[in-house]
Protein backbone atom coordinates (compact mmCIF):
# COMPACT_ATOMS: atom_id res chain seq x y z
CA UNK A 1 0.00 0.00 0.00
CA UNK A 2 3.05 2.65 0.46
CA UNK A 3 4.63 1.86 -2.66
CA UNK A 4 2.58 4.53 -5.28
CA UNK A 5 3.12 6.99 -2.56
CA UNK A 6 7.06 6.38 -1.91
CA UNK A 7 7.45 6.26 -6.46
CA UNK A 8 5.82 9.83 -6.12
CA UNK A 9 8.08 11.19 -3.29
CA UNK A 10 10.62 10.10 -5.18
CA UNK A 11 9.68 11.20 -8.50
CA UNK A 12 9.02 14.62 -7.13
CA UNK A 13 12.52 14.49 -5.58
CA UNK A 14 14.09 14.13 -8.89
CA UNK A 15 12.40 16.48 -10.63
CA UNK A 16 13.31 19.27 -7.69
CA UNK A 17 15.55 22.17 -8.28
CA UNK A 18 18.48 21.76 -5.86
CA UNK A 19 18.67 24.52 -3.46
CA UNK A 20 21.19 25.76 -0.54
CA UNK A 21 22.59 23.78 2.43
CA UNK A 22 23.04 26.18 4.11
CA UNK A 23 19.90 28.12 5.84
CA UNK A 24 20.48 31.33 4.67
CA UNK A 25 20.64 30.22 0.95
CA UNK A 26 18.16 30.84 -1.68
CA UNK A 27 14.86 28.78 -0.57
CA UNK A 28 12.61 29.74 -3.76
CA UNK A 29 9.84 27.07 -3.97
CA UNK A 30 10.74 25.12 -7.10
CA UNK A 31 8.55 25.05 -10.23
CA UNK A 32 7.05 21.28 -9.56
CA UNK A 33 3.29 20.44 -8.11
CA UNK A 34 3.66 20.37 -4.44
CA UNK A 35 5.11 17.53 -2.34
CA UNK A 36 1.96 15.00 -1.52
CA UNK A 37 2.94 15.33 2.51
CA UNK A 38 3.27 18.07 4.81
CA UNK A 39 2.47 21.46 4.58
CA UNK A 40 3.47 23.35 2.07
CA UNK A 41 3.02 26.49 3.74
CA UNK A 42 5.74 27.13 5.99
CA UNK A 43 7.79 29.84 4.89
CA UNK A 44 11.15 29.41 4.07
CA UNK A 45 12.76 32.14 6.36
CA UNK A 46 16.03 31.86 7.07
CA UNK A 47 16.34 34.83 9.69
CA UNK A 48 13.91 32.48 12.05
CA UNK A 49 15.96 29.10 12.01
CA UNK A 50 17.88 28.01 14.25
CA UNK A 51 20.25 24.64 14.84
CA UNK A 52 20.20 21.36 17.10
CA UNK A 53 22.93 22.29 19.06
CA UNK A 54 20.62 25.74 19.73
CA UNK A 55 18.34 23.81 20.77
CA UNK A 56 20.17 21.58 22.71
CA UNK A 57 21.86 24.18 24.66
CA UNK A 58 19.19 26.52 25.30
CA UNK A 59 17.00 23.72 26.68
CA UNK A 60 19.79 21.72 28.37
CA UNK A 61 17.87 21.95 31.93
CA UNK A 62 15.11 20.24 30.71
CA UNK A 63 16.95 17.41 28.64
CA UNK A 64 19.66 16.89 30.90
CA UNK A 65 16.59 16.63 33.98
CA UNK A 66 14.66 14.45 31.75
CA UNK A 67 11.98 16.70 31.50
CA UNK A 68 10.25 19.46 28.63
CA UNK A 69 9.43 22.59 27.71
CA UNK A 70 7.12 24.07 25.53
CA UNK A 71 9.11 26.16 21.67
CA UNK A 72 7.05 29.55 22.12
CA UNK A 73 9.14 31.23 19.51
CA UNK A 74 8.56 31.24 15.72
CA UNK A 75 11.91 29.55 15.19
CA UNK A 76 12.27 26.60 12.30
CA UNK A 77 14.64 23.81 12.07
CA UNK A 78 16.54 22.84 8.93
CA UNK A 79 17.72 19.39 9.17
CA UNK A 80 18.35 15.76 7.36
CA UNK A 81 16.79 12.88 8.26
CA UNK A 82 19.53 9.78 9.29
CA UNK A 83 17.05 7.25 10.61
CA UNK A 84 13.50 6.02 10.00
CA UNK A 85 10.99 3.57 10.52
CA UNK A 86 12.00 1.33 7.24
CA UNK A 87 13.12 -1.69 9.10
CA UNK A 88 10.66 -1.73 12.18
CA UNK A 89 13.32 -1.26 14.63
CA UNK A 90 12.75 2.66 14.80
CA UNK A 91 9.10 3.17 16.02
CA UNK A 92 7.17 6.32 15.66
CA UNK A 93 9.82 8.34 15.75
CA UNK A 94 12.79 9.49 13.09
CA UNK A 95 16.25 10.80 14.01
CA UNK A 96 17.43 13.88 12.22
CA UNK A 97 20.62 15.78 12.44
CA UNK A 98 22.53 19.05 11.26
CA UNK A 99 25.88 20.34 11.21
CA UNK A 100 25.56 20.91 15.30
CA UNK A 101 24.08 17.64 16.19
CA UNK A 102 21.68 15.14 16.29
CA UNK A 103 18.54 13.89 17.88
CA UNK A 104 14.94 12.28 17.97
CA UNK A 105 11.70 13.25 16.64
CA UNK A 106 8.72 11.95 18.46
CA UNK A 107 5.82 10.88 15.94
CA UNK A 108 2.16 9.13 16.91
CA UNK A 109 2.47 7.47 13.37
CA UNK A 110 3.93 4.67 11.66
CA UNK A 111 4.80 4.12 7.82
CA UNK A 112 6.83 7.29 8.26
CA UNK A 113 9.62 6.10 5.69
CA UNK A 114 8.10 6.64 1.92
CA UNK A 115 7.59 10.69 3.19
CA UNK A 116 11.21 11.26 4.96
CA UNK A 117 13.34 8.84 3.38
CA UNK A 118 17.30 8.58 4.89
CA UNK A 119 18.85 11.64 2.85
CA UNK A 120 16.12 13.65 3.44
CA UNK A 121 15.98 17.58 4.45
CA UNK A 122 12.64 18.99 6.24
CA UNK A 123 12.28 22.56 7.28
CA UNK A 124 10.26 21.78 11.01
CA UNK A 125 8.13 24.83 12.46
CA UNK A 126 9.00 24.60 16.24
CA UNK A 127 7.05 27.05 17.63
CA UNK A 128 4.69 24.72 19.80
CA UNK A 129 5.85 22.15 19.64
CA UNK A 130 7.72 20.49 22.84
CA UNK A 131 11.67 19.19 23.26
CA UNK A 132 13.34 17.41 26.29
CA UNK A 133 15.29 14.31 27.39
CA UNK A 134 13.63 10.69 27.64
CA UNK A 135 15.94 9.15 29.68
CA UNK A 136 18.71 12.56 28.28
CA UNK A 137 18.09 11.53 24.78
CA UNK A 138 16.99 15.03 23.04
CA UNK A 139 13.53 14.63 21.76
CA UNK A 140 11.11 16.98 19.73
CA UNK A 141 7.63 16.16 20.31
CA UNK A 142 4.32 16.76 22.76
CA UNK A 143 3.48 17.00 26.01
CA UNK A 144 2.44 13.15 27.31
CA UNK A 145 1.75 12.78 30.95
CA UNK A 146 3.52 15.52 32.26
CA UNK A 147 6.67 14.11 30.30
CA UNK A 148 7.83 14.39 26.87
CA UNK A 149 6.11 12.48 24.39
CA UNK A 150 5.12 11.89 20.75
CA UNK A 151 3.31 14.33 18.96
CA UNK A 152 0.09 13.37 16.89
CA UNK A 153 0.68 12.77 13.35
CA UNK A 154 -1.90 15.97 12.26
CA UNK A 155 0.45 17.87 14.47
CA UNK A 156 3.95 16.93 12.57
CA UNK A 157 2.34 16.88 9.07
CA UNK A 158 0.84 20.84 10.28
CA UNK A 159 4.74 21.27 11.76
CA UNK A 160 6.59 20.19 8.67
CA UNK A 161 7.92 21.17 5.02
CA UNK A 162 9.21 18.20 3.33
CA UNK A 163 12.17 20.36 0.74
CA UNK A 164 13.15 19.57 -2.57
CA UNK A 165 16.13 18.24 -1.60
CA UNK A 166 17.30 14.81 -0.99
CA UNK A 167 21.37 14.72 -0.03
CA UNK A 168 22.88 12.01 1.14
CA UNK A 169 26.04 13.86 1.31
CA UNK A 170 24.90 15.93 4.31
CA UNK A 171 24.63 12.53 6.81
CA UNK A 172 27.70 12.83 8.86
CA UNK A 173 28.62 9.20 9.89
CA UNK A 174 30.98 8.92 13.11
CA UNK A 175 33.92 6.82 14.49
CA UNK A 176 31.72 5.85 17.21
CA UNK A 177 35.65 4.70 19.16
CA UNK A 178 37.42 7.71 17.80
CA UNK A 179 35.31 10.00 18.31
CA UNK A 180 31.91 9.84 20.14
CA UNK A 181 32.16 7.30 22.90
CA UNK A 182 33.78 9.22 25.38
CA UNK A 183 31.07 12.37 25.16
CA UNK A 184 27.60 11.01 25.13
CA UNK A 185 25.98 14.48 25.93
CA UNK A 186 27.48 15.88 22.44
CA UNK A 187 26.75 12.60 20.09
CA UNK A 188 23.77 11.01 21.37
CA UNK A 189 21.52 11.18 18.25
CA UNK A 190 24.18 10.83 16.20
CA UNK A 191 24.80 8.15 13.57
CA UNK A 192 27.62 6.09 13.95
CA UNK A 193 29.99 3.33 12.73
CA UNK A 194 31.90 0.59 15.02
CA UNK A 195 34.69 -1.33 13.38
CA UNK A 196 35.44 -5.24 14.00
CA UNK A 197 33.41 -5.82 17.51
CA UNK A 198 31.56 -9.46 17.86
CA UNK A 199 27.88 -9.04 19.42
CA UNK A 200 27.05 -11.15 22.40
CA UNK A 201 24.76 -14.25 22.64
CA UNK A 202 26.12 -15.60 18.84
CA UNK A 203 24.32 -18.22 17.53
CA UNK A 204 20.97 -16.78 18.74
CA UNK A 205 18.38 -15.03 16.86
CA UNK A 206 18.61 -10.77 17.53
CA UNK A 207 15.51 -10.15 18.57
CA UNK A 208 13.32 -13.31 19.63
CA UNK A 209 10.07 -13.25 18.46
CA UNK A 210 6.98 -12.88 20.77
CA UNK A 211 5.51 -16.25 22.13
CA UNK A 212 1.73 -17.12 23.98
CA UNK A 213 2.13 -12.85 24.39
CA UNK A 214 5.12 -12.59 26.42
CA UNK A 215 8.15 -12.01 24.88
CA UNK A 216 11.45 -14.03 25.13
CA UNK A 217 14.37 -12.12 26.42
CA UNK A 218 18.23 -12.09 26.56
CA UNK A 219 19.88 -10.14 29.40
CA UNK A 220 16.72 -9.34 31.16
CA UNK A 221 14.99 -7.37 28.47
CA UNK A 222 11.40 -7.16 28.10
CA UNK A 223 8.37 -4.90 26.59
CA UNK A 224 9.29 -5.84 23.16
CA UNK A 225 12.82 -5.08 22.92
CA UNK A 226 16.43 -7.37 23.66
CA UNK A 227 19.71 -6.26 24.74
CA UNK A 228 23.03 -7.55 23.28
CA UNK A 229 26.53 -6.63 24.41
CA UNK A 230 28.43 -5.38 21.59
CA UNK A 231 31.80 -6.45 22.40
CA UNK A 232 34.53 -4.08 22.00
CA UNK A 233 38.56 -3.80 22.89
CA UNK A 234 37.85 -0.10 25.50
CA UNK A 235 35.53 -2.32 27.31
CA UNK A 236 32.96 0.89 27.18
CA UNK A 237 29.35 -0.08 28.17
CA UNK A 238 27.33 -0.88 24.52
CA UNK A 239 24.18 -2.16 24.10
CA UNK A 240 22.64 -3.46 20.71
CA UNK A 241 18.89 -2.72 21.07
CA UNK A 242 16.63 -4.05 18.54
CA UNK A 243 12.75 -4.59 18.51
CA UNK A 244 11.10 -7.93 18.64
CA UNK A 245 8.72 -6.50 15.56
CA UNK A 246 11.94 -5.51 13.55
CA UNK A 247 11.62 -6.81 9.73
CA UNK A 248 15.24 -8.84 11.01
CA UNK A 249 14.28 -9.68 14.53
CA UNK A 250 15.43 -13.19 13.24
CA UNK A 251 18.57 -12.97 12.00
CA UNK A 252 21.07 -15.24 13.93
CA UNK A 253 24.22 -13.23 15.26
CA UNK A 254 27.40 -14.20 13.87
CA UNK A 255 30.19 -15.18 15.51
CA UNK A 256 32.71 -13.30 13.54
CA UNK A 257 33.61 -9.65 14.24
CA UNK A 258 31.12 -7.35 12.16
CA UNK A 259 30.89 -3.73 11.26
CA UNK A 260 27.75 -1.67 12.92
CA UNK A 261 26.26 1.52 11.57
CA UNK A 262 23.09 2.21 14.06
CA UNK A 263 21.94 5.60 15.68
CA UNK A 264 23.62 6.38 19.24
CA UNK A 265 20.90 6.94 21.55
CA UNK A 266 21.33 6.82 25.13
CA UNK A 267 19.44 5.76 28.33
CA UNK A 268 21.44 8.08 30.66
CA UNK A 269 24.90 6.94 30.88
CA UNK A 270 24.60 3.94 29.01
CA UNK A 271 24.68 3.80 24.87
CA UNK A 272 21.67 1.87 23.28
CA UNK A 273 23.07 1.64 19.37
CA UNK A 274 20.05 1.25 16.96
CA UNK A 275 20.42 -0.43 13.73
CA UNK A 276 18.30 0.87 10.88
CA UNK A 277 17.77 -2.38 8.59
CA UNK A 278 19.65 -5.51 8.60
CA UNK A 279 22.36 -4.01 6.36
CA UNK A 280 23.25 -1.77 9.01
CA UNK A 281 25.03 -4.85 10.13
CA UNK A 282 28.15 -6.39 7.56
CA UNK A 283 30.16 -9.27 9.05
CA UNK A 284 34.01 -8.13 8.48
CA UNK A 285 35.92 -9.54 5.83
Amino acid sequence: MRKPLYILHSLLIIAAATVSSSCEGDWATPDLSNPPYGNNDIANDGTRCVTIGDLKHKYSDAINNSGFERINDNSLLRCTVIGNDIGGNIYKQIIVQDSTGAMVVGINSTGLFPFVSVGQQLLIDLKDLCIGGYGQQTQLGDEYNGSIGRMSAAKWEQHVRIMPTHDMSQIDTIDFFATAQNDIDRYSGHLVRMNNVTIGDAGSPIAPEYKNGTTLTYNGSTNGYVHHTINNESMSRLLLRTSTYADFASWVIPAKPVTIYGIATRYRDTWQILIRAEEDIKVSE
